[in-house]
């Protein structure tokens, strides 16, 4: 039987702990800076203590697990006391280096979920990869079982491994995340709600997934090298949304960079001026035929 103690709160000690007690795993304490949400989250558990303080010498706790905003990992390294038998500090984050540990206790770890937690949605930790490094081959084992009692997909990864994993995870969640609110923004202009993209975002996904290559995948004006449209909707934004305008002219230049064509505000320039020009040959031509229709008439009456 392992036994745990949860140092933090929030979603992540809260969404970990639940998964790890209902495997049979013992929550010993919860540590937050506010007590009464180390209470509230302690009673979620059989038999948790929930503690404000950092002194865990008499804990019979064997890992802890450092659950809290990345910024706040050091302060926590580097205050807290712990047991005398071989205790393992471990910290989730997926952006911050083991090292960031060194001095707090013999064994230190990394226990590093890839999934994006909210209070509100269950999490199945069955799927989810869980990442760990640790500085001792002892520890380094315990993180693996611990693992493994959540879900078969555990890896090792050292701390730039898992930094360009973290850089990936924030490309493909956070900016994705970003993109969709940006996108329930734009499309309330249009009289309809976010809610009727949810086929198309699905779609855009699953085929991500099932192709050797999300690229492949790719589809838009971007991709088209659809010029004309790619003007109409800047023209639009810069009405509506002038703040996603950047935004848009950023994506759509790395995605045809991508494609070995880049479109930057100098392509679209030219393309303003290319219209001019057509406007102005339109007009030309209006003014011809209306000409040539005086002459006709010129004619008639000379007959």
């Amino acid at each position: 039987m392992m036994r745990v103690t949860l140092i933090g709160s929030g979603r992540v000690a809260t969404h970990l702990g639940t998964a790890l007690e209902d495997k049979g795993v013992v929550i010993e304490e919860v540590y937050s800076r506010n007590k009464k949400h180390a209470k509230k989250l302690a009673k979620k558990f059989y038999d948790a203590s929930p503690t404000d303080e950092l002194d865990f010498t008499n804990s019979i706790a064997e890992i802890f697990i450092i659950a809290v905003a990345d910024n706040a990992i050091q302060d926590v390294a580097d205050n807290i006391k712990l047991p005398n038998h071989k205790a393992i500090l471990v910290h989730t984050s997926g952006g911050t280096p083991l090292e960031v540990l060194s001095g707090s206790t013999l064994y230190t770890g990394v226990f590093y979920p890839l999934q994006t937690f909210s209070f509100e949605k269950k999490i199945k930790f069955s799927e989810v990869p869980i990442c760990i490094d640790a500085t001792a081959k002892t520890a380094l084992d315990q993180l693996a079982l611990l693992a493994e009692i959540l879900t078969p997909k555990v890896f090792h990864l050292n701390s730039d491994e898992r930094k360009r994993l973290h850089i990936s995870a924030v490309f493909a969640c956070n900016f994705t995340n970003y993109l969709m609110e940006v996108s329930s923004q734009i499309i309330e202009t249009s009289g309809l709600s976010f809610h009727e993209l949810q086929p198309l975002v699905q779609e855009t996904v699953d085929k991500a997934f099932s192709l050797p290559s999300p690229i492949e995948g790719q589809t838009g004006p971007a991709v088209r090298h659809d010029h004309k449209t790619i003007k109409r909707h800047l023209d639009t934004l810069e009405e509506d949304n002038p703040k996603f305008k950047y935004l848009y002219e950023h994506l759509t230049d790395a995605i045809q960079e991508n494609k070995g064509q880049y479109v930057n505000a100098e392509v679209i320039k030219k393309l303003e001026e290319l219209e001019e020009q057509e406007h102005l040959q339109e007009q030309l031509n209006e003014m011809g035929n209306s000409l040539s229709e005086e002459d006709e008439d010129y004619l008639d009456l000379e007959e």
